[in-house]
This record gives C-alpha cells, structure tokens and sequence, in this order.
C-alpha cells in the first residue's frame, strides 16, 4: 500500500523515480519497457519501471541496506535536503512489485531471486519492503544504480510529477514478470526499435530512448550513467504552447516534443488507495 509523499491535491508535483535496466541481447542494448493498463492515466503507455515515493522509502534502516551510498551523497546529487536516498529504494521496490524483478543482493554481493509470496505480501501491502530485505538480510547495490535525469510535469497538467529518471544493468537472474494489476506486458526492447515501432510512449521516455539508441552497447549506456551520475543535472520543464490551434508539449528553449495529451508524462505507477 503505497503513502505518497506530497497529497494529491496539493498541486505540488509528487515525488517518483523510474529506473532503466539494461542488458545486452542479441549482440545489442536492450532496455526494459512495461505497458501499462489503459483504464490507467497512462493510456496504455510504455514506460520503464518505477512509480510515486511511499513514506516508507525514507526508511533508515533501509537506508543502512544500500550499498555504497549514503543518504547525504544521494540527497547533494538530487539537490534535496535529505532522503534523496529515497529516490533509489523506490526504484528498487517498485521494479520488483511491477516487474518481478528484484535489484538485491545477498551478503556475498549475489543477485536474490524474489518470491512470489514476497512479491504479493508487498503489493497487498502486508509486509513493508524494509521488512522483507530485514528478514532476508537483502542488500540495495545502489552503486550500481546511477541519476541520469529530471524531468518535472507541466503546470498545466491535471497530475504533476516530479521524477527521477535512473539507469543500472539488469540483475544476472532478470526472470520478468508482469504484476497484472498495473503492468500488462513486459518487453527488453531494443532502444532503436522501440521508437520505430511508434509504440504509445511519454515523451520523457521517447528521449532518454532516443539517448539509448545512440550509444547501442551495454558498456557505453553504462559509461554514459556513470558520467552523468557525476555532473549535475539541471530539471527539465517541459511547457504547454498552442501552436496552430493545437496544444503541445514544447522545452523552454522552443523544441516541440509532441501533443500534448495526459499520457504524455507518465511515470510506472501511480500512488494506491489507503
């Protein structure tokens, strides 16, 4: 059962985080992609894993479970006070309750496979998630697990959010599956074919997509994350103009991204009811 940090009706853009996992296949760079529900504000979108921050994402315990990285490090990247480590236990929480896929490690720094059972108790909200790396003694390899980018949702949409985009390389045991709930399909797709296919997509998601396809291996998307991960990154604003009659979806500096349509600035999934 997911607390979103910020009330619905705030007006303020919610706090999320999204993670791109990477791998190579089939000699090139793949990136998983899952599709979304369409009674959903997402229109049926494909989006990268991820969703709105819960409350309990700021636990220290938790905290205490991240590998190679502290809280005041990931805050200073974020430009936040505190709890920018938030930010990458929600990645890690949210991909396993919407992909099956678990970004944990055992003591040994082996890759755990989650259970079904775990996953379900999660997403019903029966146990929390620092419950389940406490009785397991999981460890975050949020090292591992880089800050690419920012993008926060026009003013002018009917939901904002403010989401953090992250990159890392898929777990070794990368077995997806899909929760059915929020998540319909699953899919490593090629960044290249992704975008030719004009399958429905944010624009967010289209331009680090249009990013993936240029760099085509695993090792250089990898060098990429880890260079970005060192400088900092400005937010993105995206605006709506009317252009011509029709509304769309511009940067500040003029680009046109797109339409603009409510399923252009989704993130994985949305906050669930108490």
């Amino acid at each position: 059962m997911v607390r979103p940090l910020t009330p619905k009706r705030s007006g303020l853009p919610l706090p999320s985080t999204t993670l791109m996992l990477l791998r190579p296949g089939n000699g090139e760079l793949q990136v998983l992609m899952l599709r979304r529900v369409t009674r959903a504000s997402f229109g049926g979108a494909w989006v990268f894993p991820g969703g709105v921050l819960d409350r309990r994402d700021r636990d220290q315990g938790l905290y205490g479970r991240c590998l190679g990285a502290l809280d005041a490090h990931a805050s200073r990247a974020l430009s936040v006070s505190d709890n920018g480590l938030a930010y990458w236990v929600a990645a890690v929480r949210e991909t396993f309750e919407e992909a099956g896929l678990l970004m944990a490690v055992n003591a040994c720094g082996q890759s755990i496979r989650g259970t079904a059972t775990q996953r379900r108790a999660l997403i019903e909200g029966r146990v929390a998630f620092a419950e389940l790396c406490r009785r397991g003694n999981w460890r975050l390899p949020t090292r591992r697990i880089h800050y690419v980018g920012h993008w926060i949702t026009p003013s002018a949409a009917p939901r904002r959010f403010s989401t953090r985009f992250l990159a890392a390389a898929a777990p070794g045991c990368a077995r997806v599956r899909p929760d059915g709930r929020e998540v319909l399909n699953a899919r490593w797709f090629n960044p290249a074919e992704a975008l030719r296919e004009e399958i429905p997509l944010a624009h967010p998601t289209r331009h680090f997509l249009r990013t993936l396809a240029g760099l085509g291996s695993l090792e250089k998307a990898l060098n990429w994350a880890r260079n970005m991960d060192r400088r900092p990154i400005p937010a993105v604003r995206p605006e709506v103009r009317r252009i011509d009659g029709r509304l769309m979806s511009c940067l500040p500096g003029g680009e046109v991204l797109g339409p603009y349509v409510r399923s252009n600035y989704p993130v994985a999934s949305e906050p669930r009811p108490n």
